[in-house]
């Protein structure tokens, strides 16, 4: 069940790079040729004069997904690395525990990426008059302190570990 796992970790990370690729594809159009995409979305929206914030707001949202596939790619790597260590029986470990630290910081900062995202939107959204959704979600704000406290444990159990190997 765990190779499974592991398996769709690493098609999971060669889509969120797909993905990215895609988007920085669709950066690159937007900054070498915007008149190609500009009639399509004056003719989609149907309003003039808006499709400035538009592009301003396509143009950040793609080059966003840069560093978010970057963070995805540093949890979905480090989730299957631990998995792996768990399926051989070394799931307490320093290494391990430092793998969920670079896990935390990654979702942290997409969560952060995740507020610029709202800002942004909220921005287009009151100068085009056209809503660009967007909601606050406390769910990974939530799962960072806890990913550093688990990484925190972790830590600890790997060095009672050590030390109960030690004086057997």
């Amino acid at each position: 069940m765990l190779s499974i796992l592991v398996h769709t970790l690493r098609i999971a990370n060669w889509l969120n790079w797909a993905m990215a690729a895609l988007f920085t594809l669709l950066l690159a159009l937007l900054l070498v040729e915007p008149g190609l995409f500009k009639e399509s979305f004056r003719n989609a929206l149907g309003v003039q004069g808006a499709d400035e914030v538009v592009f301003t707001w396509l143009k950040w949202t793609c080059a966003m997904v840069i560093p978010i596939a970057y963070a995805v790619h540093l949890i979905l790597t480090r989730l299957a690395a631990m998995i792996r260590d768990t399926q051989r029986g070394e799931g307490f470990s320093e290494t391990n525990a430092q793998r969920l630290s670079v896990i935390a910081w990654a979702l942290l900062a997409i969560n952060v990426a995740d507020l610029a995202f709202g800002q942004l939107s909220i921005w287009a959204s009151k100068e085009s008059g056209e809503y660009f959704g967007w909601s606050l979600s406390l769910t990974g704000w939530f799962a960072v302190p806890l990913l550093f406290v688990l990484a925190r444990l972790l830590r600890e159990g790997a060095q009672m570990r050590d030390d109960l190997e030690g004086t057997v």
